[in-house]
């Protein structure tokens, strides 16, 4: 009994340990904060502080887009980089032995929450296309296109977990009593309708984006390298035939140059957690912990390009959002086996508890997990600050002229110099009305 009951004081003192280690700038303060640019840039002054973070991928790849937005594009370019160390000690870890990727499948704090981030494949993905913007707003195309070539490189690993975690999961079902029903999607599941959407059951996969690779195309190009220009264009055509406008051959009149427009809009959907409460053989009922997803945040539906004898609309290739939908729903069979798994493990374990230390123990084993998985979901965070949409736009402008570009209700404009040599390359990054970041540069 003394035994017992010194476990659960070590639970109790591990419990006020984590407590220590939450973000220092949550989910929500952090969505309060990018509405104004003042109070936007007091959040990333506060963020920077958290020591308690840096060990996240998603603390660094946030900061990474926030310094982007503000311009800083050499301090998003080591952001990028500290959350791509991460990822890659991850990836190197794995690698040893593909069956360590599914280890997490039944965790030993019994909470969905304790899952370590390392990003979904269509979040590599773009980490790698929005470092490839900042190389590319340095004038650096040539380190732009190394980007793009690392984020084909990512896309291969994640294939290779993707089928490591499916098997696993397939081993993990094997040993649940009763056969439980794993694919259909329960009752009640807030994200039911969202996974059976049209648009995200047609994808091709749930990690390339012809928006990524449209601009591999355009940057590739820019920095002479035409053969994987070429290659990415073709990928971007065939994960979306609306890109090909982006590469009709467009006669340049003199005294004009090419501009290409880049706009990257809101926030992608931020994961959470779904409790829910399903029949399962033999207990009756469990209660399940399944991962969830927010609704996209300070979108646009549309960017309006003009110039003195010109008017079109940008071409959205990126919508984050149906990837973040098609990845879930292609995982959901195997994280229903993961929930079940940490639901019969809670089970267990109370069960344990009460043997050894009667309805007190139980009782206390109860609070303690309960209060584990809702401390842990706390911490349970994703990249943020990864953009919902991303648009694109070809446009023949006259030196000494301006490009208007009207997004939400703002109409911004970038002045094309008289010395552009081949053309300009515009970046715009709205969050609100009142916070956008709006840069260009010459090649």
């Amino acid at each position: 009994m003394v035994r017992f009951y010194s476990k659960m004081v070590c639970s109790v003192v591990c419990l006020a340990f984590l407590i220590g280690c939450t973000p220092t700038v949550n989910t929500q303060q952090l969505d309060i904060g990018v509405s104004q640019k003042e109070s936007f840039s007091k959040v990333i002054i506060e963020m920077e502080k958290d020591e308690s973070s840096q060990d996240e991928m998603w603390y660094w790849l946030n900061l990474a887009r926030m310094y982007q937005v503000q311009k800083e594009y050499q301090k998003s370019i080591d952001a990028f980089n500290k959350a791509e160390v991460i990822l890659d000690e991850y990836e190197n870890r794995a690698e040893i032995s593909l069956r360590n990727i599914g280890e997490g499948i039944g965790s030993t704090l019994f909470s969905k929450g304790a899952d370590t981030y390392y990003a979904k494949g269509y979040e590599r993905t773009l980490m790698h296309t929005l470092n490839g913007i900042n190389y590319s707003m340095l004038g650096n195309f040539e380190g732009a296109t190394v980007e793009m070539r690392k984020m084909e490189k990512r896309q291969e690993f994640w294939l290779k977990e993707s089928e490591s975690k499916i098997v696993e999961s397939k081993n993990k079902k094997s040993e649940l009593q009763g056969n439980p029903d794993t694919e259909s999607i329960p009752a009640g599941y807030s994200m039911a309708s969202l996974l059976q959407d049209e648009e995200v059951k047609n994808m091709v996969n749930n990690y390339q984006d012809a928006f990524s690779y449209s601009l591999s195309s355009i940057i590739s190009k820019i920095a002479n390298n035409n053969e994987y220009s070429e290659i990415s264009k073709k990928r971007a055509i065939a994960l979306s035939s609306n890109a090909e406008v982006l590469f009709k051959e467009q006669k340049v009149q003199d005294n004009n140059v090419e501009v290409q427009v880049v706009v990257l809009s809101g926030q992608a959907p931020a994961q959470t957690i779904e409790k829910l409460r399903v029949p399962f053989p033999y207990t009756g009922y469990v209660v399940l912990d399944l991962p969830s997803l927010s609704v996209s945040k300070k979108d646009v539906s549309n960017v309006l390009i003009s110039t003195s004898d010109t008017q079109l609309d940008a071409i959205r290739l990126l919508k984050t959002e149906k990837m973040a939908y098609k990845t879930l729903k292609d995982e959901f069979p195997m994280e229903i086996t993961k929930s079940l798994v940490r639901a019969t493990s809670k089970g267990v374990v109370s069960k344990q508890a009460y043997d050894n230390g009667g309805i007190l123990g139980g009782l206390a084993s109860s609070i303690i997990l309960d209060a584990t998985a809702s401390l842990m979901e706390k911490s349970y965070r994703n990249w943020e600050m990864l953009p919902n949409s991303g648009f694109l736009s070809k446009v023949s402008v006259k030196r000494g002229e301006r490009v208007l570009i009207k997004i939400g209700e703002r109409e911004e404009s970038i002045f094309i110099p008289e010395n552009t040599k081949n053309g300009s390359l515009i970046l715009v990054s709205y969050l609100t009305n009142n916070n956008i970041g709006i840069d260009n540069v010459q090649y």
